[in-house]
């Protein structure tokens, strides 16, 4: 599997995870857009729509997404597939973020 193939497999965990009717009715007035910065392969930029409880992933940068993380691919899938604690690398500062710190730690739970 091609590195880009296992990220977007990685970030495809966010968007599975809105078939649970449990974060399905959590995120239904959760209409936002979360951008994926990625230092190390800008080409793998992407972002996830977030729409009345339905979530999709769309390549290519959104410039009015509400929500920015910026990072690298390796931190990313480490954070999905629960190697590396999101809290713990954004303290750490392999994990950067812009937005209302509500709705980032609203996010914490789909990336679990």
């Amino acid at each position: 599997m091609s590195k880009k193939d296992e990220l977007r497999t990685s970030l495809g965990k966010m968007v599975a995870k809105m078939d649970d009717p449990k974060y399905k009715s959590r995120y239904a007035n959760f209409n936002k857009t979360l951008q994926f910065n990625f230092t190390d392969s800008e080409e793998d930029n992407c972002h996830i729509v977030f729409h009345e409880g339905t979530a999709k992933i769309v390549d290519g940068v959104n410039e009015t997404a509400e929500l920015v993380i910026t990072t690298t691919t390796d931190a990313i899938m480490a954070i999905m597939d629960g190697s590396l604690s999101p809290t713990r690398a954004f303290m750490g500062g392999r994990v950067k973020a812009k937005g209302p710190m509500n709705d980032l730690i609203k996010l914490q739970a789909l990336m679990k």
